[in-house]
């Protein structure tokens, strides 16, 4: 087969990897739909390459992806609002050098925000995806009843009617 490759046009190799890559996505559930022939091959083994590098990435705690220890920053009720707002932007720099934006809403106060990262995101795992991919944190897993920003969403209202709302907080507070 080695030897094969040599006789095949850099167009034609390019066309052999994207059928090993399409096989291998193929055969871990994926698909692909019709029309994907009309891609030219260089930009379609590029996709095919990082739909790859996602379905392969280690999954991670946060805090090795980003390269810090979450024990260097302050519990937020030692800070002042000051203090807050600096550790908040220094973390939020760190997230934004590693392709990771953050993107709550804008009524969520920087305390809140930052108890979300500190205490919680930063502890949970994650995809360790290349710094070109980019992600968003917009702290909403679709689980209304243990969010952090349920004060400030609108969202919730069109999800959740407000009494079972409250009766599923409150049924998930007596578990704990």
């Amino acid at each position: 087969m080695a030897e094969e490759n040599k006789e095949l046009s850099p167009q034609e190799k390019i066309e052999q990897e994207n059928f090993v890559l399409k096989s291998k996505i193929i055969t871990q559930g994926g698909m692909f739909s019709e029309g994907s022939d009309n891609i030219p091959a260089d930009i379609e083994n590029m996709f095919l390459k990082r739909v790859m590098a996602f379905e392969e990435a280690e999954y991670k705690p946060v805090y090795e992806i980003i390269g810090v220890d979450p024990k260097s920053f302050p519990p937020a009720d030692v800070l002042s609002e000051e203090e807050l707002e600096t550790w908040f932007n220094k973390l939020i720099g760190i997230f934004e050098e590693h392709g990771i934006k953050y993107d709550v809403n804008e009524d969520v106060p920087i305390e809140v925000s930052y108890r979300f990262l500190t205490e919680d995101y930063i502890l949970s795992e994650s995809q360790d995806l290349p710094k070109d991919f980019g992600w968003v944190i917009d702290g909403c897993s679709g689980d209304c009843p243990s969010c952090f920003q349920i004060d400030y969403c609108k969202n919730k209202d069109e999800i959740w009617p407000p009494e079972e709302l409250k009766a599923e907080i409150k049924r998930r507070k007596e578990e704990e």
